[in-house]
Parts: structure tokens; sequence; C-alpha cells
């Protein structure tokens, strides 16, 4: 389900722009504030979103859209530095590990960490300065 992107606004200098926020994997096309000349979509704030992706007896298939949905709807809807992916300890693990290593060497992803056996801790922003 596509997700529906709003109004971003500059963390440095606070000016509202009406540009939405583009996929993760086009981060590479990210647009500039028209005052401050700081990149608009990749702004943190912080924070860290968290998400379940393993423990409503999902498949592997429909966990990994889960997975893209998460990682989709925190770019496009929030600032958030890092997603932590509740993942569980089986299948659907190893399948999120293997996702993540294919978007970290395709740059879409800044990194990831394995926080412990049941959730994976990816980062999608830099810490604003």
């Amino acid at each position: 389900m596509p997700v529906k992107s709003k109004a971003r606004e500059c963390l440095y200098c606070g000016l509202l722009h009406a540009q939405p926020t583009g996929a993760i994997a086009d981060r590479h096309l990210e647009p500039f504030c028209a005052k401050c000349d700081s990149p608009l979509w990749s702004q943190s704030d912080g924070s860290t979103r968290t998400v379940d992706i393993a423990h409503q007896r999902e498949t592997v298939s429909q966990a990994l859209m889960k997975f893209h949905d998460a990682l989709d709807r925190s770019w496009r809807q929030s600032h958030a530095e890092n997603v932590r992916l509740i993942v569980g300890g089986g299948l659907i693990r190893d399948a999120v590990l293997g996702e993540l290593h294919f978007m970290h060497s395709k740059a879409t992803i800044l990194d990831y960490l394995e926080e412990n056996r049941g959730a994976v801790l990816v980062r999608i922003r830099k810490p604003l300065l």
C-alpha cells in the first residue's frame, strides 16, 4: 500500500516545504532547503520508531512487506533517525537480515545493528548536528 507523504519542515531553519518526501530508495535524489541549503529528507530529530513485524503469525513474505512498509513510513512521515524492528529469532529474522545487508550495500539504509536475537536497529538518517 502506498504511503502518503506530507509537507516537510526544515529542522535547521523551520521553513515549510510543500515538496513531499520521496521513497527511501530515492535518497540520492534528495532536494535541499531553499533557505538554508540543508538536505530535506535526511534531517533527523534523533528519535527511534519501533515496529513489530513478526509476532502476529506473519509468514516471511508478509513480514518482509511489513518491514518495507515500516521503513517507508518512517522515511516519509517522520524525522526518525532509527527504526527498531522486532523480528523474532527465526526465519523472519534471517530474511530481514538478508534484505538489510542488500539495502546497506546499495546505500538505501545507512547501517543496521542486531540489538539482540529478536530485534534489529536500522539507521535511516544521520543525527542532527
